[in-house]
């Protein structure tokens, strides 16, 4: 039985929450043999995640037919209709790194209009996905003012919460932190990370006593940029190796890292999930 991985922030556009969440999916599916499924739910969340991966000259014709018949609002038709089976999930993604990651288009209806229709299939879904993909890896957005949001959080197995050095935003999140998800197992992401800052992540976890440990992720514009024009798997796969005096070194070991530490979290971290890939 796989697992499902959810990233959130408290707060939106401030911590690279999705830009995290890519990073860290491909660096997986690249590094390890095992079934990934990343998944972008609603249309306001899709359109990062599609773009870091399908380049702008192809987003026209066949994807568009793709996308049609496909995605999660096809599997939300087969669930409804009690027909979904953990085999046919992937016949309604793209995949991406062939038998390793694969991506499930986000809802084509606005989120008004696809929220409230999930509320009874989101748990048989995700329960159909876990039985196919070792990991689900999901995009919250931000906040708790979303159903949705805390639908996500409440079946996640692991929750993955974007942070920044930003002290009211910290402040406001540790008094609230009862409020997201107590008892869940939880991983903090310092996100749009500067070292040079007073607030480090060793500093962050002694003001705020988080017993935890903090995973930096730095502003990094090349993969911004990369993740802008479909470039995502191509800029990690050539800089996944660098050595220590590259530029990207940084940038790459924190991605690392966390995808190390998710692993660990969700007690994949055996020969079952898959060794290092080539």
């Amino acid at each position: 039985m796989g697992h499902s991985v959810v990233f959130w922030s408290p707060v939106p556009g401030q911590t690279g929450t999705t830009t995290n969440l890519i990073a860290v999916t491909t660096l997986l599916g690249l590094d390890y043999s095992s079934r990934l499924l990343l998944l972008g739910s609603v249309q306001s969340r899709r359109a990062a995640i599609e773009q870091a991966f399908i380049k702008r000259r192809t987003q026209t014709g066949d994807e568009l037919a793709f996308a049609a018949d496909s995605g999660i609002d096809a599997l939300v038709r087969l669930t409804q209709n009690r027909k979904l089976t953990a085999e046919m999930i992937r016949d309604y993604t793209l995949p991406l790194l062939k038998d390793r990651l694969d991506l499930l288009h986000g809802s084509n209806k606005a989120d008004k209009a696809f929220i409230p229709g999930m509320k009874e299939v989101l748990y048989p879904l995700l329960d159909t996905a876990k039985r196919y993909y070792d990991l689900t890896l999901i995009d919250a957005g931000s906040g708790m003012g979303s159903g949705w949001t805390q639908a996500l959080l409440q079946n996640a197995d692991l929750v993955v919460i974007s942070l920044n050095q930003n002290r009211t935003v910290l402040e406001r999140f540790f008094q609230q932190q009862e409020e997201v998800q107590k008892g869940k197992k939880q991983l903090f992401i310092l996100g749009q990370y500067d070292r040079h800052s007073a607030y480090t992540a060793k500093n962050i976890a002694r003001k705020y006593k988080v017993n935890v440990p903090i995973y930096p992720i730095p502003h990094h514009a090349g993969f911004m940029d990369a993740s802008q024009e479909g470039g995502a798997i191509d800029f990690l796969f050539r800089n996944r190796s660098v050595p220590r005096d590259h530029e990207n070194y940084i940038f790459m070991q924190s991605v690392h890292t966390l995808a190390q530490a998710i692993i660990e979290q969700a007690g994949l971290n055996k020969p079952s999930f898959g060794g290092k890939g080539g």
